[in-house]
């Protein structure tokens, strides 16, 4: 995890030191004023504010200089800034944990783990695009799944996904398929379409490529019920 330790005290070499061992990556500034400009250009994914005496008013300012990044606050032992209503009040201000000295790394570490967890658990998965082509493989990758095929159908493909879900005529998808070669042949292309739509079918797109009468041909990778 790339993180920020921002503190305006002598730096925790045995935290830092921990926290690199764990394997993150770890930058530190012991400004305050250069740790908010940091937290907010530098992309981190998690902040660790440690502060002489920590305050609501600078949670709040980091929380809102880097608003996706999991956000700590180490705040010294005893009333000065470790008792219960003054971390309730910097939980109140934006940080996610928050950890009085004398503290257990262990704690800290678990802590960030179950903080990532919910993070991913609260995002949406990445989606898997429909049609994926693979020109270096003459190849496609369909819902996830890959399907090898000849020079021509990899052009028919190329051409048909380019326009999903419209009617190519058999001669805009013949000249894609011949280019400049020899004038192609109806026949020889409606044959390479049939293997195209049988490796397609059988890649589980049953039906994603038809035949439209008299119109030509349609590529529609979803059905209209999403699925």
């Amino acid at each position: 995890m790339l993180m920020l330790y921002a503190t305006d005290r002598p730096v925790d070499a045995y935290l830092l030191k921990a926290l690199r061992e764990a394997g993150h990556v770890v930058d530190a500034t012991r400004r305050p004023a250069d740790g908010l400009e940091m937290a907010a250009g530098g992309g981190y994914q998690a902040l660790v504010l440690d502060g002489s005496a920590p305050s609501a008013d600078r949670v709040r300012r980091y929380a809102g200089a880097a608003p996706d990044a999991l956000l700590l606050v180490i705040a010294p032992g005893g009333e000065d800034g470790g008792g219960e209503g003054a971390r309730a009040a910097m939980l109140n201000a934006g940080a996610d944990a928050c950890f009085a000295r004398p503290f257990d790394f262990i704690e800290i570490e678990a802590r960030l783990e179950a903080l990532e967890r919910l993070v991913r658990r609260a995002s949406p998965a990445p989606e898997t695009p429909a049609v994926e082509i693979i020109v270096a493989e003459r190849a496609v990758r369909l819902r996830g799944r890959r399907i090898a095929l000849s020079p021509r159908e990899f052009n028919l493909m190329t051409h048909l996904a380019s326009h999903a879900g419209q009617v190519i005529s058999l001669e805009s998808l013949c000249a894609r398929a011949w280019g400049d070669g020899p004038e192609p042949r109806p026949d020889l292309a409606r044959r390479c379409l049939a293997g195209l739509r049988r490796k397609l079918d059988a890649a589980g797109a049953v039906g994603a490529l038809r035949a439209v009468a008299g119109h030509g041909y349609r590529f529609q990778p979803e059905r209209p019920d999403g699925s």
